[in-house]
């Protein structure tokens, strides 16, 4: 398997695992021509701290299933923004608030979103 198999395969799991658990409006993000320490970010919101919760533990529990080892959480529930590092990828899930307010598929710009 090629890597860019293995990363499709991996976003892939990654969107799947957020939707199963109601995540809404899922995005992925594209920044192999922007990034240097990234390739894609993948940013989902839910709707109540519970919510955020199950979205991350599904997407951990379905990551740790492959054998990835080594990845690192950033951020609370509570806080309204997770950051799972997996590194050539950052899954960020966010509250709506959250990610109103920081808009990051706006900062990326258009061009790099490649699933909505």
């Amino acid at each position: 398997m090629t890597k860019k198999d293995s990363t499709d395969k991996l976003l892939s799991i990654i969107t799947k695992s957020a939707e199963d658990k109601k995540a809404t409006d899922p995005v992925i993000l594209d920044i192999t021509r922007k990034g240097r320490i990234i390739d894609f970010m993948v940013i989902v919101s839910g709707e109540s701290t519970p919510h955020l919760k199950a979205i991350a533990k599904e997407i951990e529990a379905q990551v740790k299933k492959l054998g990835i080892v080594g990845t690192i959480w950033e951020g609370t529930v509570d806080s309204g923004w997770l950051i799972f590092d997996l590194g050539s990828i950052l899954v960020h899930i966010m509250s709506e608030k959250e990610r109103k307010y920081y808009n990051l598929e706006e900062l990326w710009g258009k061009e790099a979103v490649v699933y909505h």
